[in-house]
């Protein structure tokens, strides 16, 4: 059945007390139901017992003087600051309670709290940051034993800088990869040129001039190396060194450390006896030591050479070649090199080697003092077998 409306409910009363005055004018109808039996159920409960109306107050209103306290704490951005106020406003007026936790989740959304001073953490994280592999496994070894508690979580974390390095060095290594690919032949070389001068006079006059050239371009498997040298010097009137020399050298990597070489050479020295000489050889080279430190690579194989002499003869025959090229990073400021080559033939044996030593002056200047020494072991008549030469030199890298 369906509740009457309140409205309704409502005039049941005066309904009621108005059926005696019209009871005794007209005849009860037998057919209609007596109001006072009527349903219970179609009487509204709400109506026939409203429950009470409580009205609760608002919380009051925040004391300026306490709003100011926390305003200030937030303004310090001090966490425990703010932490106690709040802690004190809550205690002093617990009506407010609700307001001052608003306040105080708003403040904290924008200042997390800080995180304990942790010396050993830091020390990890700050030898990560400086991206030095060494220093990590170092610092990670020493916070290991210092919290062993904590060595799966510092372990983890080195696990993870191990894997970002990883990725990261073969991500430049393919770009750099890419860019080789990409580069034509003349593109990417580098070098250094360097040059030297000398004068004497008195009992000896003498003026002499030095000049040196050599590039090198690295791809992916192929490197280039071109050098070339000019020595002269005049001694009481006469030419005491003319020599020039010039050569080119392509590598082919098979592997890491083995190579595949081409060399062709060419001489002048008139001093020494030949007018030219031609060397041209080939073979396979193998790099012993290859460090940022330290360089060491061997080479040999069969080669051929044509000598032209000074007095109109020549000489043709079939050789071998065997060289080594040393480098050796001595500090951040000097560098030792050696390189040398020696030509093994039927009728005469050559040999060439050079000293230097490099000692950086500023950007890409540096300073250079070289030994070099020619050997031969059948010159022409009238010519001593060993030749040797000491340079000052500036070099200029590029």
């Amino acid at each position: 059945m369906t509740a009457l409306p309140p409205l309704a409910a409502l005039c049941l009363p005066f309904a009621f007390a108005a059926v005696p005055v019209h009871a005794a004018q007209e005849p009860v109808d037998p057919t209609q139901p007596n109001p006072l039996l009527v349903n219970p159920l179609l009487v509204d409960p709400v109506v026939a017992a409203p429950l009470p109306v409580v009205l609760v107050p608002p919380d009051p209103p925040l004391p300026d003087a306490l709003r100011a306290m926390i305003d200030a704490a937030f303004a310090s951005g001090n966490n425990d600051d703010v932490e106690a106020v709040a802690k004190f406003a809550r205690q002093t007026h617990p009506a407010n309670i609700g307001e001052i936790d608003a306040l105080l989740a708003y403040y904290r959304s924008g200042h997390p709290p800080e995180v304990p001073f942790d010396p050993v953490r830091n020390m990890l994280a700050a030898a990560m940051a400086s991206g030095k592999d060494a220093d990590v496994e170092a610092v990670a070894k020493l916070a290991k034993a210092t919290t062993p508690e904590d060595a799966a979580e510092i372990e983890e974390q080195v696990v993870a800088y191990r894997a970002e390095r990883q990725r990261l060095k073969d991500e430049a290594a393919a770009a750099a990869r890419a860019k080789l690919a990409a580069a034509k032949f003349w593109e990417n070389w580098k070098g250094e040129g360097q040059i030297g001068a000398s004068q004497s006079s008195g009992n000896t006059s003498s003026a002499g001039l030095s000049a040196g050239l050599a590039l090198a371009r690295k791809g992916i498997d192929w490197t280039h190396k071109l050098r070339a040298q000019a020595d002269y010097q005049r001694t009481n009137g006469k030419t005491s060194v003319e020599r020039y020399l010039a050569e080119l050298e392509p590598q082919y990597r098979i592997d890491e450390r083995t190579f595949a070489f081409g060399l062709g050479r060419w001489e002048h020295d008139r001093i020494l006896g030949y007018d030219t000489r031609w060397n041209l050889s080939g073979g396979l080279g193998y790099k012993v030591v290859d460090t940022k430190k330290m360089t060491l690579s061997l080479k040999g194989g069969p080669a051929f050479r044509q000598t032209a002499f000074v007095d109109g003869g020549n000489d043709t025959e079939l050789t071998a070649l065997a060289g080594l090229d040393f480098g050796w990073q001595l500090s951040p400021t000097l560098r030792l090199t050696q390189v040398a080559s020696t030509i093994v033939g039927t009728t005469n044996s050559s040999t060439s080697s050079q000293t230097a030593l490099n000692a950086k002056l500023t950007g890409a200047l540096s300073a250079r003092i070289a030994y070099s020494a020619q050997i031969d072991t059948s010159p022409p008549p009238g010519i001593e077998s060993v030749d040797t030469q000491t340079r000052f030199s500036l070099v200029y890298g590029f």
